[in-house]
């Protein structure tokens, strides 16, 4: 009965103390002595659950399977290109300052118009530029 039940464990990897026993036509409180016996004797080396209803063999095999290296890929979420929206703000900020240095070097009242439309042109083209950076989709 011994020798089967090492079979079970090592060969089958069989851990639920209920099939040992079935598969040995004995009950569990029987398979559970057996299987203290042979982890005292150094027969089988493993640990019993604390409720007792699995043994677990402390000796694993690993795979002989080479390993497939995955390469690991981001989240769509976090793939959102913001380079656009970033250059897009960042010509709108130099036209606004391309019309605060008009308007102040400016001699005459049409410099001061030509350099409140580029401030304005400048303050919607950023505004542009932050809203398609601002539309960076979060995870749901």
């Amino acid at each position: 009965m011994k020798d089967k039940l090492i079979d079970l464990i090592m060969r089958e990897n069989v851990s639920a103390i209920e099939t040992m026993a079935n598969e040995l036509e004995t009950t569990s409180e029987e398979v559970i002595e057996i299987l203290s016996k042979l982890v005292e004797s150094g027969d089988l080396s493993g640990l019993l659950t604390e409720d007792c209803t699995r043994f677990y063999k402390s000796t694993v095999k690993l795979s002989g399977a080479p390993k497939i290296e995955r390469e690991e890929k981001p989240p769509s979420f976090m793939t959102f290109n913001t380079k656009p929206a970033i250059a897009i703000a960042s010509v709108g900020f130099l036209l606004i300052a391309a019309g605060v240095i008009v308007n102040a070097f400016a001699a005459d009242i049409i410099e001061q118009n030509f350099a409140a439309v580029l401030i304005l042109f400048g303050l919607i083209i950023a505004m542009s530029g932050l809203y398609c950076f601002s539309q960076r989709k979060t995870p749901a």
